[in-house]
């Protein structure tokens, strides 16, 4: 598709007839005003858009409307360019396992920002479909736009469905997203949800983008992994720990009946041998007194869980490693911090029964954290366990004072991974962490306390190579617990 761009009535008479092509819903008077908002926000973010109709369409099923299919008038090709659309884009769109969580982070965010999430979500699914021809129209036309009633608008994009040319251009658009689609395993990621659930902290587009690639990375990194944990044989033993909320995990309860107890929990068919009248002491006073009454006793065990905590520092030196290699997509520094998102997560999963906590650590020099961005972005990515209380995120002077100060808070319970460009000094003694991991080039590696756990990294490609890392401190995390 080539980049056109449209001023004037032309614009106006594309616009329209998106518009008659959209669901009804959007077109409502309910919805129309936020659909025109979110095509601004839409070409503000991307200049070229293959099809309008994906924004008005967007608008409505993102807050909650249906996918009903739109019979419209023109020529066939139109229909059937259409029909396609709605089948390869729309119905997976709404059928994606993120969708409710989308929806329902649209839903959370306050109102003057839902036509910007909108946006945001039309051009991260085109950007996915690697679409980046389109139809060019200026914001200030759709901004005029915006002032004609849907009834106009509607009239309009009608009769303008009759014009070859533009419905050529339409059936153009619609064909491209409905093939793209096909080519394209998932239209949705974790970075749209992310994204839209931190779209009110995400102040600037280096901020949004930094966070899209950084979900981006986790869920590849994440998806290497493997869904299961391995059995391990463990050496040491299980201690008491506090439980997340009593509530929702309880311990104890009535668990056996016995000769001796409080009132309160007497079983109750022991108050048959209660007599009626006044003659007294009855059978039930006779058994009151010889101890022979039962009662219902609380299981008063200690919950047990084991405890683990992970401490993982960044270095100051990893501000060298904002460099993109060749071949790749991303920035080394944007795969580090994907992978420990994806490491953060797999353990979570696979250790849910235990008390695991994780430390993120970041190395500040002469009072000025080199890592400040990557610290914030990455605070956000893992906001869902920080509120939980397993994630900390801190900050030290050195490397080596992050790793000695954490072996004094956790003793032999914590282990820690250094993440550094070069080797910090001081990383020796009680300063010396379980595992450092460094970057010759593009490959990282893991060194390791214990030589033999080290392994060599054949892996070619970043992605390749990041996963295998994250899996070895996986396994070398676990063993050493």
């Amino acid at each position: 598709m080539s980049a056109d761009r449209l001023d004037g009535a032309r614009a106006e008479e594309f616009l329209s007839a998106s518009a008659a092509l959209a669901r009804d819903a959007a077109t409502s008077p309910t919805w129309f005003e936020p659909s025109i908002r979110a095509l601004e926000a839409a070409y503000t973010e991307r200049p070229l858009l293959p099809a309008a109709v994906l924004v008005f369409d967007l608008t409505a099923l993102l807050h909650g409307e249906r996918v009903l299919p739109v019979t419209p008038p023109g020529v066939d090709a139109v229909r059937e360019a259409l029909r396609g659309y709605e089948d390869h884009v729309l119905a997976r769109l709404t059928a994606d396992r993120r969708w409710t969580r989308l929806c329902e982070a649209i839903t959370a965010l306050p109102r003057p920002l839902h036509a910007t999430a909108v946006g945001l979500i039309a051009s991260q699914l085109l950007q996915r479909l690697g679409l980046e021809h389109g139809v060019g129209i200026s914001t200030g036309v759709v901004r005029r736009f915006a002032a004609r009633s849907p009834e106009q608008v509607l009239s309009a994009g009608r009769l303008a469905l009759y014009d070859a040319e533009l419905a050529a251009q339409l059936v153009e658009g619609l064909t491209l997203l409905a093939r793209a689609a096909r080519r394209t395993r998932d239209l949705l990621s974790d970075a749209e949800v992310f994204l839209v659930e931190n779209l009110a902290a995400l102040k600037t587009l280096a901020a949004r983008v930094a966070l899209t690639q950084l979900a981006e990375v986790a869920q590849l990194v994440g998806e290497q992994l493997p869904a299961r944990l391995r059995g391990q044989v463990f050496e040491d033993g299980d201690a008491p720990t506090a439980l997340e909320e009593d509530s929702a995990y309880p311990v104890g309860g009535f668990s056996s009946i016995s000769t001796s107890g409080s009132m309160e929990n007497l079983v109750t068919s022991e108050l048959i041998y209660m007599e009626r009248g006044d003659e007294r002491p009855d059978l039930f006073d006779v058994r009151f007194v010889e101890g022979e009454l039962l009662y219902y006793s609380r299981d008063e065990s200690v919950s047990v869980r084991r405890k683990r905590t992970l401490s993982m520092v960044f270095d100051a030196s990893l501000s060298q490693w904002a460099v993109m290699d060749a071949g790749e997509r991303y920035q080394r520094l944007v795969w580090l911090f994907g992978s420990v998102t994806a490491l953060v997560r797999k353990l979570s999963a696979w250790l849910d029964t235990e008390a695991l906590r994780f430390e993120l650590i970041f190395v500040v020099e002469r009072d000025e954290p080199l890592l400040h961005e990557e610290e914030g972005v990455l605070g956000l990515l893992l906001r869902e366990y920080r509120e939980r209380g397993q994630v900390d995120v801190l900050r030290a002077e050195s490397a080596a004072r992050a790793v000695h100060d954490t072996r004094a808070r956790h003793g032999g319970r914590a282990r820690v991974v250094v993440f550094a460009a070069r080797f910090p000094p001081g990383l020796e003694g009680e300063s010396a962490p379980d595992a450092l991991v460094t970057a010759s080039g593009a490959s990282p590696r893991v060194h390791w306390s214990t030589p033999s756990l080290d392994r060599l990294e054949t892996a070619d490609g970043a992605l390749a190579a990041w996963s295998e890392v994250t899996l070895q401190l996986l396994d070398g995390v676990l063993k050493k617990c």
